[in-house]
């Protein structure tokens, strides 16, 4: 019989801001990492009108080409004849890796096949489940998760997948060191070296350093133009330049952390936060800042449930004025929220705006037009819309300034990504033969030190064999 070789696919993610996905196979071992979608809102079939379907999801998702077109990850029943393998008629041992809990990275985990382990950190699992609750989460089926568990190898059959932690807060973030008979493969996930535990990634640097990688897919999101412009005021690639330090005038994670306090705590009038609801270190943040303040940091109902369930706390909760919170009809997870929490009327923030700090989603912006506008502040940082790519933006900006709201974002100088020196920096001490970067408009721009640079073909096979990675077909992308 002749011996395997270690196959390689990339279905999405080269040219989009998330959504990698990606396949490692052995044989009938295959390891997949990551299964989001990217954030394209511009582009989305489901815009907030189009109403997705629930037993023809999978199907119009592989349509339509949202969901990667990979045999043996889905329902049979649930691909309606659509022409992959089933996971019942597969005979791969498959197993999903999941780096952390952003929806680029894991929004489509609940289309895959309930007998198919993934792997995903226990706090992630946790603020997953309390986001099914309120129906925000990613629709899991009958779907268990697997503990990722910090530098803990996972073995499936040939293929060992080293968990590396980059962030041990909220819901932790990983990036994978993958072994199989033939060589190495590393996934960064996002990378970033200048956050609060940016120590673990420079670790890993270090570790990755002496293991000669083969393949290493790697983070580019810092390399497009807004990301250039933001630190070199210009796009021109040229610029990048490897260096492990933070670039003149932009912040580190703390200092953008004291900077988000001073905003709170120099605000006269009543203060808004709109973050990313699945941050939970970012949640503890807010609520441990209200509290240097002598503010009362209160939450939406979605957002307040998954303080209570991942903190186990009693939160403050503000109930806007929509059907989807009235009383006679609130779900079990409202009613659950509500015997533990404490409520915060309108009134009340009306009568004393500077003691309050409070969380506004995009979707419930019309409450700000009901409460106190004099010396308050709209924190936006993080929370959707992202950014003026997105034209749900402009209309925020413009019922802001309607409510009489000043705009204030601390993000002109922070990227939320390794900064581009440092990703060049990092990619260029781990030296790895082939790099593939990715998760960017622009993966063309970062070059390997001494190594090869591949865009794969999507959907296409590679071959990794005796520490050599090539095409199926032997031609060179």
């Amino acid at each position: 019989m002749e011996k395997p070789v270690t196959k390689f696919v990339m279905y999405s993610g080269l040219r989009t801001i998330g959504g990698v996905v990606a396949s490692v196979t052995y044989g009938k071992d295959r390891v997949i990492f990551e299964f989001g979608s990217a954030y394209e809102p511009s582009t989305a079939v489901f815009d907030a009108i189009v109403e997705p379907r629930t037993e023809n999801r999978v199907r119009d998702l592989l349509k339509i080409g949202i969901l990667p077109r990979i045999d043996g990850m889905y329902r049979r029943q649930d691909l309606g004849g659509y022409p992959l393998i089933s996971a019942e008629e597969s005979d791969l041992n498959t197993a999903v890796f999941i780096t952390h809990l952003h929806l680029d990275h894991m929004a489509l985990i609940g289309t895959v096949a309930p007998e198919i382990p993934v792997y995903m950190h226990h706090n992630a699992q946790v603020i997953e489940r309390a986001l099914e609750a309120t129906g925000k989460g990613v629709q899991t089926l009958e779907r268990g998760y697997t503990d990722l568990i910090p530098n803990a190898p996972v073995q499936v059959g040939q293929l060992q997948v080293l968990p590396m932690l980059c962030k041990d807060t909220g819901h932790c973030d990983f990036s994978f060191f993958i072994t199989t008979p033939d060589g190495t493969i590393h996934w960064t996930g996002d990378l970033c070296l200048h956050g609060m535990q940016g120590e673990l990634t420079w670790a890993q640097m270090d570790f990755l350093k002496a293991q000669n990688v083969d393949v290493m897919l790697c983070d580019a999101t810092a390399l497009i133009d807004s990301g250039l412009r933001r630190v070199y005021h210009s796009a021109d690639p040229k610029v990048i330049v490897p260096d492990p330090n933070i670039p003149q005038g932009m912040l580190s994670e703390q200092e953008y952390k004291t900077a988000l306090y001073k905003r709170i705590r120099d605000c006269k009038g009543l203060c808004v936060f709109n973050y990313y609801q699945r941050e939970m270190d970012e949640a503890g943040g807010y609520m441990q800042w209200a509290e240097q303040c002598g503010r009362v940091c209160v939450f939406e109902p979605d957002a307040a449930f998954l303080v209570y369930k991942f903190f186990g706390i009693k939160p403050n909760v503000f109930i806007p004025d929509s059907p989807r919170f009235r009383a006679d009809i609130a779900p079990a997870w409202l009613k659950e929220l509500l015997a533990n929490a404490a409520v915060v009327t309108a009134d009340e923030i009306r009568a004393n705006p500077a003691g309050y700090l409070l969380q506004n989603s995009y979707r419930h912006i019309m409450e700000l037009l009901s409460l106190p506008a004099e010396d308050a502040i709209y924190l936006h940082e993080g929370g959707e819309p992202l950014g003026d790519y997105d034209p749900a933006f402009a209309n925020m900006r413009r019922i802001l300034d309607i409510a009489g709201f000043q705009y204030v974002t601390s993000d002109d100088n922070y990227f939320g990504h390794a900064y581009p020196g440092q990703v060049k920096y990092f990619v260029d001490q781990i030296d790895p033969k082939v790099l593939i970067p990715c998760h960017s408009y622009n993966p063309e721009r970062l070059l390997p030190h001494t190594g090869r640079q591949l865009l794969p073909e999507l959907n296409q096979t590679y071959i990794l064999k005796d520490h050599q990675f090539h095409p199926e077909n032997g031609q060179e992308s």
